[in-house]
């Protein structure tokens, strides 16, 4: 397989592109996003995955009550999160290799569809002896996942104009976050009504997708040549992934600014219940209003983002955002009031929708389409775990030092890595300028 350097497709400055670009910058934020959704192939992906993310927070939610449950012991609770990472950790960039090899809608139908069965046997747990059918089940989402996360960003530069790629990416980043304010507070009710609807719902959306997926019209690729498997082929193939990485210095430095925002943001997520009660004797009730404020800042984000790239370099948008998110985060820790802790969430959700959909941009920008599952795959990986590390680093610290000072580190972290950024990354912006909007 022949390997492109970053930016061998685009590095052209074509008057008539330029133009194009210059000209379409001038589109208003909401005529971006509605012509986006207007997008039949992109409105069909986007739909399908908020409705299949909703069921996965429905399953997550499920499945906390369902272990707290049946055993009171803390191994119980991280034998799920291990299942989860551990498959992403080790088949992570095989996924990728599926993704670059096959037709890519074949790829997120028949995984959907996989996931859709894999999550029917936990009906089947009524004692703490079959808590390993939970177990299993996780690992095969998991599993199966590492094929479809890569496929799905590698298809949106195919289906999307280059020009409104960040606001595709920022619109998709911000599905996610509807989907951990809507999913979890679903799953609260139907659990209390009938706790197999939960599971029965996540299989549902799941199908959803999957048919969602199946009316798009995705172009097609040339394939010749890319499924002749030979003794050692896929581990050469990842080889191939992994030194285009190597050999792109923008691509490396995107990779860890991205691994590094990760740490400082998921000890949020992680340590915000106990932290709201311990300072400002807040519940549950206060807790689900924060994450769906949360998920108010990332819908504003994803609509924002496209008004940003007009106005900001890549690596000033990039920096820019995760600076006032570490910021963001030290006003969550020490914030005198509830409401001073609502205005931190929205700054919190909207910087890292903006800041996220960027970087997801430039990665997909700077691959060449034969090898742009594997890249995609690489970032899943680095997102992965750099989670699960922030998340056991922030669990120990926190019951150490104190839940306050983890965020203050987090916040600390964040804003390095968002000054780190605006240097770095500048390379970066000279080579996706199209996509990303940038204006001389």
């Amino acid at each position: 397989m022949t390997i492109r350097q970053p930016g061998s497709e685009r590095s052209g400055s074509d008057p008539n592109q330029r133009g194009g670009t210059e000209a379409s910058s001038s589109l208003r934020r909401g005529q971006a996003v509605r012509e986006l959704l207007q997008n039949r192939n992109f409105a069909l992906l986007w739909f399908g995955e908020l409705f299949s993310q909703i069921g996965d927070k429905c399953l997550i939610v499920a499945g906390i009550s369902l272990v707290s449950d049946l055993s009171s012991s803390p191994l119980a609770m991280l034998a799920p999160a291990l299942s989860i990472a551990a498959p992403q950790l080790l088949f992570g960039l095989v996924g990728g290799v599926i993704a670059d090899r096959m037709d890519r809608k074949v790829v997120m139908v028949a995984a959907n569809i996989l996931r859709a069965l894999l999550v029917l046997p936990i009906l089947l747990i009524s004692s703490l002896s079959q808590i390993w059918i939970l177990y299993l089940a996780a690992a095969g989402l998991a599993m199966v996942g590492v094929s479809f996360y890569p496929a799905r960003n590698a298809s949106l530069p195919k289906i999307v104009p280059e020009e409104s790629l960040v606001t595709a990416n920022g619109l998709i980043q911000g599905s996610t976050i509807v989907a951990m304010v809507v999913g979890p507070a679903l799953a609260g009710v139907v659990i209390e009504i009938w706790f197999p609807s939960a599971i029965l719902i996540d299989s549902a959306t799941f199908l959803i997708s999957a048919l969602a997926i199946g009316l798009m019209a995705i172009p097609k690729r040339d394939l010749e040549g890319t499924m002749a498997l030979e003794d050692g082929a896929v581990w050469e193939d990842i080889k191939a992934g992994l030194s285009f990485i190597y050999d792109s210095q923008v691509l490396r430095r995107v990779l860890a600014v991205t691994g590094v925002a990760t740490l400082g943001v998921a000890a949020v997520i992680l340590l915000a219940i106990p932290h709201l009660k311990a300072e400002l004797g807040a519940g549950g009730l206060e807790y689900g209003f924060t994450m769906s404020v949360l998920g108010l800042g990332s819908l504003l984000g994803s609509v924002m983002v496209t008004r940003f790239s007009h106005r900001l370099s890549t690596s000033t948008l990039v920096g820019g955002m995760l600076v006032l998110a570490g910021v963001a985060i030290v006003a969550f820790a020490y914030a005198p009031s509830y409401l001073v802790v609502l205005g931190s969430v929205v700054i919190i959700g909207m910087c890292l929708v903006v800041a996220r959909g960027t970087l997801n941009t430039i990665t997909q920008t700077l691959a060449p389409d034969d090898i742009r599952g594997r890249v995609q795959s690489a970032v899943n990986m680095i997102v992965v775990a750099s989670t699960a590390l922030s998340e056991g680093l922030s669990a120990v610290m926190g019951s150490v030092v104190g839940v306050q000072t983890v965020f203050m580190a987090a916040g600390l972290i964040t804003c390095a890595t968002g000054l780190a950024a605006i240097f770095v990354l500048r390379s970066a912006g000279r080579i996706v300028r199209p996509a990303v909007q940038e204006v001389g």
